[in-house]
């Protein structure tokens, strides 16, 4: 694949059965969606998918699904990162191996390591693979990594190629990352997207949230790219009440993304694995009324880009 990200890489949800198995079936639905809504490329199994409810037998086969779905569409990226070195490279090669084009791998997290233990682990994971390597940078409430670590990375393995950052006040990080490696690394943004406007300003390429609404982030980075920038941004905040709301906690955004695909026709479930958190009535009701928001601003977005096709057709012809 080329070494290029750009516009919206929804990371897909797994759907499950009511007694919790997963319902591969709408899983291909739902990369159909993605691909449909116009997707620079698909990610699976993450924090979206609720990996870390996923057996590794489950997550070899979600990832083995989702590469057949995808025909060769669009780049398919799997998320490898495991426990132990042994246990993500053997991930990572097979991934490589049933036609991944690039991997993400979360760092080690239930006993945190240094930055040099971390470099040594993405190291080994880089140089066990050819295809091109995603480091995310996951830290929720702080700074995560060291910008250092990202670029001493970049110059010691060619297919180290992408950072998701997922950081609070993400924008310097990007900045410098990119500046640093002299524009070597390609910097994502996570966090459902709720950082956008942020990475647009500092140089982010991609944005990696669910993939409930991956139609109207992709009509936003059209307006971006086409100077739009206004236009983007108005649109834009018609999704913040959601992106407020689901980021609450990280159950909460799974139950809002499913809820979404569950609205829009996509899959017949929002189950989650538990444990999750159940909602109450009145939660059930303001995440159904914040959703039908952005539900809203995706049939504006729809219309006003089905106008603009015309006035241009007309232009041509006239």
């Amino acid at each position: 694949m080329s070494t290029k990200l750009h516009g919206v890489i929804p990371v897909i949800q797994t759907p499950f059965f009511d007694d919790e198995t997963i319902d591969e079936a709408s899983l291909r639905k739902v990369v159909d969606f993605a691909i449909e809504c116009g997707a620079g490329a698909v990610c699976i199994p993450g924090y979206a998918s609720e990996f870390y409810k996923l057996s590794d037998p489950e997550r070899y086969r979600v990832s083995e699904v989702v590469v057949e779905q995808t025909k060769g569409r669009v780049p398919v990226i799997i998320s490898t990162g495991s426990g132990s070195v042994y246990s993500t490279i053997k991930f990572s090669q097979y991934a490589e191996s049933i036609g991944a084009q690039a991997l993400m791998v979360l760092p080690p997290s239930v006993a945190p390591l240094g930055p040099k233990e971390i470099f040594a682990f993405f190291e080994s994971v880089c140089r066990s693979v050819r295809i091109p390597i995603m480091l995310q940078d996951a830290d929720f409430t702080g700074s995560g990594l060291p910008v250092r670590l990202f670029v001493d990375l970049a110059e010691r393995c060619p297919n180290f190629c992408f950072a998701k950052v997922e950081t609070a006040l993400p924008g310097t990080k990007c900045e410098e990352i990119i500046r640093l490696s002299k524009g070597k690394i390609q910097v994502l943004y996570g966090l459902g997207g709720v950082y956008l406007m942020d990475g647009f300003r500092h140089g982010a390429s991609a944005v990696m949230p669910g993939a409930g609404f991956t139609d109207l982030y992709a009509h936003i980075f059209e307006l971006h790219d086409a100077g739009q920038d206004e236009t983007a941004r108005t649109l834009f905040y018609r999704m913040m009440p959601y992106l407020v709301f689901a980021r609450q906690n990280l159950e909460l955004n799974m139950i809002l993304e499913k809820r979404v695909l569950v609205r829009r026709g996509v899959i017949p479930s929002d189950r989650l694995r538990e444990p999750t958190l159940h909602l109450s009535e009145a939660h059930q009701k303001e995440a159904d009324e914040i959703i039908d928001l952005v539900l809203k601003a995706c049939r504006d977005a729809a219309s006003l880009k089905k106008e603009s096709l015309k006035n241009s057709a007309s232009a041509k012809i006239g």
